[in-house]
């Protein structure tokens, strides 16, 4: 039988260049659907790598000579970039953390896709953030800006405007007004949930929320009596009217569901001073934080088994008032701050869950704590909420 010679194939080649043109394509179209987030995503991963890059070489540094360098110091101070900035010899970084000591031995070149700074905690750990915030990007759809706060170490983030819906190991969590929030969720599934929504993306961290927390104290409009201090914080959703969760609505009507109108105290949303509206930080479910804490590391005072006012709390173990507590030491339930529940105080981890359910009344408010389930513990009461870094 005669062969047909002139048949011909794609080349190998010819087959390469076909890949790379769909690749090419599907890129396009990724970016052409969500243009913002593509952008932000990879903005943030370049800035996510580069504070690793950062903190590594100055852990390495200590391990070689037992120290950090003598400008890395414990209030955050902007690092000193190569390049144009050190043509004038070093008095041009004398007022900033210089780092060029590491280079080359630690490092290449200090990272400067963007302003960092670089502090020295209390506990010997480094903290790299970078002074480009959100506030010059926009937040993904339903993620609202929050101003940071250096008592915090945060820099402006973006986080969930409502709780978290159909979040969990294996599906990214989404915020939306509609639909009940997600509940009977572990704090471990939490993190996952909103790690899945890609680089930057993580379960709110205790000192976020405290950040939140502050901000919202202290605006006038979160006050009952119009003023900082006067009447009493709005609560959310804690009177068991209806005895479930709630969805969320449009920002003209704070007490939607609640079966309550102005001015009840169980309005549903805080506004932030930067003019953006949260949703349920107190009251409806209570949301996890990434953090962790061992038993004996706890906040306690005469026992782990009752809830008690933050300005009772003498001991905050490995914590501080800072980091539980409002601004104002005589603020407490009187005024819905919430209160405080250790549980055991051996064994551990135990995971850090704020801003209490909708039946618990007595105990509400923003900076209501609880210490006493384990990272992988569920139930219809608990929640959570992502945030963009």
């Amino acid at each position: 039988m005669k062969q047909n010679l002139n048949k011909k194939g794609f080349t190998l080649l010819e087959i390469l260049l076909v890949i790379a043109a769909i690749g090419i394509l599907a890129s396009i179209v990724l970016v052409a659907i969500n243009p913002t987030r593509q952008i932000n995503q990879a903005r943030q991963a370049t800035i996510n790598n580069d504070k690793n890059t950062i903190e590594k070489a100055l852990q390495q540094r200590l391990i070689d000579t037992g120290s950090y360098p003598s400008s890395v110091i414990e209030t955050q101070r902007e690092i000193c970039k190569t390049g144009n900035e050190q043509i004038g010899g070093s008095t041009a970084c004398s007022v900033k953390a210089d780092l060029r000591e590491l280079v080359p031995d630690y490092v290449a070149a200090i990272p400067s896709s963007t302003t960092y700074t670089v502090a020295r905690g209390n506990d010997g750990r480094i903290y790299v953030n970078n002074t480009e915030t959100v506030a010059n990007f926009n937040c993904p759809t339903g993620y609202i800006k929050v101003p940071g706060n250096s008592l915090y170490k945060t820099k402006d983030f973006c986080v969930m405007k409502y709780e978290a819906k159909a979040g969990s190991a294996t599906v990214a969590a989404t915020t939306q007004a509609i639909g009940l929030p997600q509940i009977n969720i572990s704090q471990s599934n939490s993190i996952t949930s909103c790690s899945l929504n890609g680089a930057g993306y993580g379960l709110m961290s205790n000192a976020e929320w405290m950040t939140i927390a502050r901000n919202i104290e202290a605006q006038a409009s979160n006050w009952t009596g119009g003023a900082v201090g006067s009447g009493v914080l709005w609560r959310g959703h804690t009177d068991n009217n209806p005895s479930s969760a709630l969805a969320a609505s449009t920002d003209n009507d704070p007490y939607s569901g609640t079966n309550d109108s102005s001015p009840s105290i169980e309005r549903r949303t805080y506004t932030l001073s930067n003019g953006e509206v949260i949703w349920d930080l107190s009251g409806n479910v209570w949301e996890w934080l990434s953090d962790t804490i061992q038993g004996q590391d706890k906040p306690n005072t005469n026992s782990g088994g009752l809830w008690q006012e933050w300005r009772d709390i003498n001991n905050y173990g490995a914590l501080s008032y800072d980091l539980t507590s409002p601004s104002n030491s005589e603020w407490n339930s009187s005024q819905n701050m919430g209160q405080y529940y250790a549980g055991s105080l051996t064994g551990g981890p135990f995971a850090f869950r704020r801003g209490v359910n909708w039946d618990d009344t007595s105990n509400s408010g923003i900076f209501s704590l609880r210490l006493t389930d384990s990272t992988s513990f569920t139930n219809i009461y608990y929640g959570f909420r992502c945030v963009l870094r």
